[in-house]
């Protein structure tokens, strides 16, 4: 797992990245327009993942946007550029988005993801998620797995 990476907030000359690597790893990548909107959503937490060389950060690697609302956290959406993949960077976000979700309240992650990426719906079962449900044509051609994870030892 790199140690040489640094997980902050979205800064807006960040999009660019994001939308690259949004549309090199997506079949359906969200749009300009979809980023723009999660940015000015005050809901909304939007992390990159930015490699560090030589005590700089050189590039984004990354990026997770999701919710923490009502006790529970939504993943909307987290990537990773491929030429990073399998390296830990998506581990490290998770563990970052669950450290947010537990400081503020929130013992329940939920996600939906196409049963077809096989390299993500590993990395969440791998990672303590549970498929909880299916929405049927979520993604128009093919169904959406809902996962969930509880975090901590939290009874309410």
């Amino acid at each position: 797992m790199p140690q040489n990476i640094v997980i902050s907030d979205f800064k807006p000359n960040d999009l660019e990245y994001v939308l690259a690597i949004e549309k090199s790893v997506f079949s359906s990548p969200w749009t300009f327009e979809m980023f723009q909107d999660a940015v000015n959503n005050n809901v909304t937490r939007f992390k990159t993942a930015k490699l560090l060389e030589n005590g700089f950060v050189s590039k984004i690697c990354g990026y997770v946007v999701y919710w923490i609302l009502e006790g529970e956290t939504s993943i909307l959406n987290i990537a990773v550029a491929q030429q990073f993949q399998r390296m830990g960077i998506a581990r490290q976000m998770l563990d970052y988005l669950e450290a947010d979700s537990t400081a503020n309240d929130s013992f329940d992650v939920f996600l939906e993801v196409r049963p077809s990426n096989s390299q993500a719906l590993g990395l969440y079962l791998n990672n303590g998620f549970k498929q909880i449900d299916v929405r049927k044509k979520y993604y128009v051609t093919e169904d959406a797995l809902i996962l969930h994870k509880k975090l901590g030892n939290f009874t309410p």
